[in-house]
């Protein structure tokens, strides 16, 4: 894929497969998308229905630690039972202040209020 390429990935509880990689080969995702430039945007819908709250945020915190720009969105619909109401929330960790301030901009214009 073309650098800056966004690559949707679960990090956990995968949908509709219920396989999950191991750390180890999430390890090796990892470093694939650091290496192609690829910008990971990782779902976390079930968050708490793997190994627990912290366990199935891992995979959050290691591409975290590789200091990328990356999107992470969150799901609360199911982990708080509110099924109908679409509670959620998209975090964007950004490479810089200004491509901090062109996403948001860019996040203002589409969202859902």
């Amino acid at each position: 894929a073309p650098a800056q390429t966004v690559v949707v990935l679960h990090a956990c509880c995968h949908n509709p497969t219920g396989v999950d990689p191991t750390f180890e080969q999430w390890q090796q995702i990892a470093a694939v998308v650091k290496e192609n430039n690829l910008v990971p945007f990782l779902d976390i819908a079930y968050q708490g229905f793997g190994e627990g709250l912290k366990e199935d945020a891992a995979v959050v915190r290691l591409f975290a630690d590789l200091n990328m720009t990356m999107f992470i969105s969150s799901s609360f619909s199911k982990s708080f039972s509110l099924y109908g109401e679409r509670v959620g929330a998209l975090t964007v960790v950004a490479g810089s202040k200004d491509q901090a301030t062109r996403v948001l901009s860019q996040l203002k214009r589409v969202i859902r209020t």
